[in-house]
């Protein structure tokens, strides 16, 4: 089962009472401000695609408003909105806002908690800025619960001592916030399993087991390949963003703007660990995605903001820089969702399928059954072939070769019984799914 898939039908046990998934042995369901969040909307609205997707877009559309307040905060209201127009054009904010990982929802709380501790910089009264301190280091814990990779909001804070050069005791204040959450956490744990660090362990024992992309090119190649950039391979993502970032970068330092350049350092830090830091006790190097990088959406468009206010002296010249850039980056929008799309619409078509059809069992394996699932909202029993004998196949619909994992990874093929490999001649075909991957199409029978 895939990551999304995992927090779906956790997040499904959780609307109807069933909290198990939170303390249970899955290191995603252990993600409590993944599965809290997704079972409410599951509550509220019934499992879908569409309700699926809400908690993402929400915390997506929600670092826009956070974004223009950091801006605010950092410079003036005019930095604000263009940094919050810049991330609603984000290519990477964009793709990932409606997709079922950790690192939207994750990003809003660690922008949350930047706000939050800007602002305590600049309360003077003293009882105030405590409580925002605070506050700062309680969405950090909330984004420690949305995924565990989190921590790296400490590189933020390091950042910030490093352009200040002083330590104040009231920023242990932050620790405080945090470990309000992490306790109740712990103590949540302690309740259920008798560990409480059970979450920490289980992720500790996944991540040595679990194959994870550690190629030492993936960041480079993703971060700065946008001539001729291959989306399949996560490519074209920031589009001209990462260079805009760049040239910002070296002209606050040029202009010693260190509001901007503590910015910065933040992401230079932070990076470096993505590149070369470790994720086990055995010093396994730390898995690499392009979902990462959405933490660092605000960060980047809060200097490119900064640097487009301070390079234009007029509005007319500034609206149209925003319109250009929006212009410069539609096609890797486009690009980068549209290979996305493509990776779930052979499910889709074929759900769109099934459902023309009269109702009988359907059968499917492992790496499709969640999906085909949540297009039928639950409300039908879709078995997995891999648990499945032929005699089971009477009179029911078979999906061969439904998703990328069966047809392309040995071991998952591998666990699939033969007449899913090589269907019996008198099993009838009655649909190809065709033009969503280009090296497999789904084939759908009616088994007599």
């Amino acid at each position: 089962m895939n990551d999304d898939m995992e927090y779906v039908f956790s997040s499904v046990q959780v609307s109807k009472g069933d909290f198990f998934p939170i303390w249970s042995p899955s290191i995603d369901s252990l993600r409590s401000m993944m599965i809290l969040p997704i079972s409410f909307f599951f509550f509220l609205l019934g499992p879908s695609e569409l309700s699926a997707s809400l908690w993402p877009l929400l915390a997506s559309l929600l670092t826009i408003i956070l974004t223009f307040y950091i801006g605010r905060v950092l410079f003036d209201s005019k930095a604000g909105l263009v940094a919050a127009f810049l991330m609603a054009i984000f290519t990477l904010d964009i793709v990932f806002a409606t997709q079922l990982v950790p690192s939207v929802p994750g990003m809003l709380f660690m922008t949350a908690s930047m706000l939050l501790f800007l602002i305590a910089e600049k309360e003077k009264k003293k009882n105030k800025s405590k409580i925002y301190f605070v506050l700062s280091g309680v969405f950090i814990g909330l984004a420690y619960l949305a995924a565990e990779l989190f921590f790296i909001m400490g590189f933020f804070f390091l950042s910030y001592f490093l352009w200040k050069r002083k330590f104040r005791k009231e920023y242990f204040l932050i620790l405080a916030g945090f470990l309000i959450i992490f306790s109740i956490e712990a103590g949540f744990m302690y309740e259920k399993t008798g560990n409480p660090l059970h979450r920490l362990n289980v992720i500790h024992e996944a991540e040595l087991t679990v194959e994870t992309n550690t190629d030492p090119n993936y960041y480079p190649r993703v971060i700065f390949d946008f001539i001729d950039p291959s989306y399949s391979a996560h490519e074209g993502n920031l589009g001209i963003f990462v260079y805009l970032f760049i040239i910002a970068s070296l002209f606050a330092a040029y202009k010693r703007e260190w509001r901007i350049v503590f910015l910065s350092i933040f992401i230079l830090i932070a990076m470096t660990y993505l590149q070369f830091g470790v994720m086990t006790s055995t010093f396994k190097p730390i898995a690499k995605w392009v979902r990462y990088l959405v933490i660092f959406s605000p960060a980047i468009c809060l200097s490119i903001a900064y640097l487009f206010v301070k390079t234009t002296k007029t509005r007319s010249l500034l609206i149209s820089i925003l319109i250009i850039s929006f212009i410069a980056t539609l096609p890797y929008t486009v690009g980068a969702a549209g290979i996305y799309n493509s990776w779930v619409s052979d499910f889709r078509e074929a759900y769109n399928y099934l459902k023309t059809l009269p109702e009988r069992p359907i059968f499917t394996d492992s790496g499709s059954h969640g999906y085909i699932t949540l297009y039928f909202e639950f409300k039908r029993p879709i078995d997995i072939l891999e648990y499945s004998t032929l005699d089971q196949l009477k009179d029911s619909y078979v999906i061969i070769d439904g998703s990328s994992g069966v047809v392309s990874y040995p071991p998952m093929r591998n666990l699939l019984p033969e007449y899913a490999r090589n269907p019996p001649s008198d099993w009838i075909l009655l649909r190809v799914i065709t033009g969503g991957q280009d090296f497999y199409d789904p084939k759908i029978y009616y088994v007599p």
